[in-house]
């Protein structure tokens, strides 16, 4: 069995020389007046928002929105947002029109090992490096823009014996494709028509984003919000997924048999009716596959400016439709969750429960449920599943010293009573501790250094053992 160490040391030599990397900070020269109401100045509150609705055209509203996160670790974490690398450049496109002048031109260079030591006397290992380049425009006459990201995922080790991973194709192969490439008309914010090849983020169907590059979708789509109330509703053909060049059809990534490409129909509503209240409803429509039906409400109330509590419910129904392609089946899943943060603590406990007749299928995105943890989904067929998590904020003020930007959660699960829901048979108890450490370093912005690690009980005489080390580092060239 091939020794990992020296993959180890190569990426902490990438943690370290990725910082070399950053753009060189002036000395402490003032900046330039900023004029007020002047469109694309750093404190012009017009050209923030238009900026941060351009970030949700382009598909990131999970940074915005966030995660289901009352216990799960997210996928992914937002960096802080980088100085401008080209400055200057950015100035001489002022005078331009909006579609020029608000260009958005963003780079992530991250850098993944991975390593799955399984039950089973079996492994997966590998180290990639790429990321993305992300291109969006400004709105030209308030109506148009385009945008267009290509994602890139680069073997540095692959050992043949030890696939698997999702950082590289099923055969260790580099992953490099356009996976956005869309155009999108809008009317204000009450509606943006969207199309071709995009990224999104709706309840089941999602970027993913926990490997090297996230999914994405071939799709039309339909998103807007008025007051409180917010949609998105569209018809998507293909996926690509995380692991894959290849673009291929929804029914295809669900399981249906070869030569069935069937899409699907998705809608979605969100609903902020009160202050800390959110409540979302999403139907999933897989033509010939199934059905996901999902909703969830959440509320966090402030006791305080250190005190914060947060309770979430939701519910899945899922069940097949049509030629029932994978099967005719009807079951869904229940969850509960409560989180409560003081000085930079946090202290979190939810609970699931699944139908006897399948497991949650999830083949579009990560389960969005409380208990999806690094490497079990707790939503198996008849799963009664409990967990806790707990989560330090090293920048808080409980502790007497502060670490900005470091942060470190731990979290336990456990789901009972599964089965096999083809024979009904009883299956072991599963139990799962992870861990994860992020820091988002200071002194360069736009840098993250992750560490996770997983150790899985599943009934087998060894436990499985996987621990992750990524390096993110965000750019924004313009």
């Amino acid at each position: 069995m091939a020794k990992p160490s020296y993959t180890v040391a190569l990426m902490l030599a990438g943690a370290v020389l990725t910082p070399a990397l950053a753009p060189a900070q002036p000395a402490t020269q003032p900046s330039a007046p900023t004029q007020p109401g002047q469109p694309g100045t750093p404190l012009d509150p017009r050209a923030l928002e238009e900026s941060i609705l351009r970030r949700i055209i382009a598909g990131e509203k999970q940074f915005i929105a966030g995660e289901s996160t009352l216990i799960r670790a997210p996928d992914s974490v937002a960096n802080p947002v980088p100085q401008v690398v080209f400055p200057r450049l950015r100035d001489a496109l002022s005078t331009l029109p909006p579609f020029f002048r608000d260009t958005d031109l963003n780079f992530k260079l991250r850098t993944f090992y991975f390593n799955q030591q399984n039950d089973n006397d079996t492994a997966k290992e590998a180290l990639a490096i790429g990321g993305w380049l992300q291109y969006v425009s400004g709105w030209a006459f308030d109506t148009f823009a385009v945008g267009a990201t290509y994602y890139t995922s680069q073997p540095l080790y692959a050992p043949e014996t030890r696939s698997g991973t999702l950082l590289l194709t099923p055969g260790r192969d580099p992953i490099g494709v356009f996976g956005e490439a869309w155009g999108a008309v809008r009317y204000k914010d009450y509606a943006v028509l969207k199309g071709y090849r995009v990224r999104i983020d709706e309840g089941y169907v999602n970027s993913q984003d926990n490997r090297m590059v996230p999914n994405t979708f071939e799709a039309i789509t339909v998103s807007g919000k008025v007051n409180w109330a917010s949609y998105d509703v569209g018809y998507l053909t293909n996926i690509k997924p995380r692991d894959s060049n290849d673009f291929i059809s929804m029914s295809s990534q669900a399981g249906a048999p070869p030569g069935d490409n069937e899409g699907m129909v998705l809608t979605a509503l969100n609903l902020t009716p009160i202050k800390g209240l959110t409540i979302y409803t999403g139907n999933y429509y897989a033509i010939d596959v199934f059905n996901t039906a999902f909703g969830k409400a959440e509320y966090a109330y402030d006791f305080s400016k250190d005190l914060k509590l947060e309770v979430g419910v939701q519910y899945t129904d899922q069940r097949s439709v049509g030629a029932e392609q994978v099967g005719d089946f009807i079951t869904w899943n229940v969850g509960a969750g409560a989180r409560v943060s003081w000085k930079g603590l946090a202290v979190g406990v939810a609970m699931h429960a699944t139908g006897a007749d399948a497991n949650i299928s999830s083949p579009w995105g990560t389960w969005p449920g409380y208990l999806s943890l690094q490497v079990t989904d707790f939503d198996r067929a008849n799963e009664k599943a409990f967990g806790m998590g707990v989560r330090y904020d090293f920048g808080g003020t409980l502790l007497p010293f502060q670490i900005p930007g470091l942060s470190a959660k731990i979290i336990y699960a456990q789901g009972n009573d599964r089965i096999n829901p083809t024979s009904g048979a009883g299956q072991p108890t599963t139990r799962e501790g992870d861990l994860d450490i992020i820091y988002n370093v200071p002194g360069v912005k736009g840098l993250s250094l992750r560490f996770r690690n997983a150790y899985v009980g599943r009934g087998n005489p060894e436990t499985l053992k996987e621990f992750r080390l990524i390096v993110n580092y965000d750019l924004n060239l313009l």
